[in-house]
């Protein structure tokens, strides 16, 4: 069975989307930085959509973010977060609860490069265009820290109660 030049350059795949490439790792890491945890969980939630595998990581995601509620509802109302905050305060000063979060949005940005540690290497070896990470960066920041206020507040509220 032969096949002519024609029928050998003819595309077999139809209708396949093109690959998109995800965030950036800096976007991602600055993200996270200045954002805090909240921050971190919104990229890795942007770079998922992006990469239409967001049925994938919401499991994940939903674990991380439980985690860091947990662990946020622990340091403001039980005994034992009393006592870390005043250790992190004679430790650190008056603002190591800003840099704990940003120490656990780091973290939580290792995560987000564990999940899809694949499509970032793809995106670079192929050399895919990346979306501007401005424009995605200050949105996840601004809404990591607006996430971070009402968190704060309504465990302020509920340690007055």
């Amino acid at each position: 069975m032969s096949f002519t030049r024609e029928e050998l350059l003819r595309p077999s795949l139809r209708g396949a989307t093109p690959a998109k490439a995800p965030y950036s790792l800096q976007t991602m890491v600055l993200a996270s930085f200045f954002g805090g945890p909240f921050a971190a969980i919104a990229m890795i939630g942007a770079n998922s959509v992006l990469l239409q595998r967001w049925r994938q990581d919401l499991l994940p995601l939903g674990l991380v973010l439980a985690a860091t509620l947990g662990f946020l509802a622990a340091l403001h109302l039980t005994p034992w977060g009393a006592g870390l905050r005043g250790d992190l305060a004679s430790f650190a000063g008056p603002r190591a609860l800003s840099y704990l979060s940003r120490v656990i949005g780091l973290v939580i940005f290792g995560i987000g490069y564990v999940l899809h540690r694949s499509e970032q290497r793809s995106a670079d070896f192929m050399g895919l265009d990346r979306p501007n990470g401005l424009i995605g960066g200050i949105l996840c920041i601004l809404a990591g820290i607006a996430a971070s206020f009402a968190v704060s507040f309504l465990l302020v509220v509920a340690r007055g109660l």
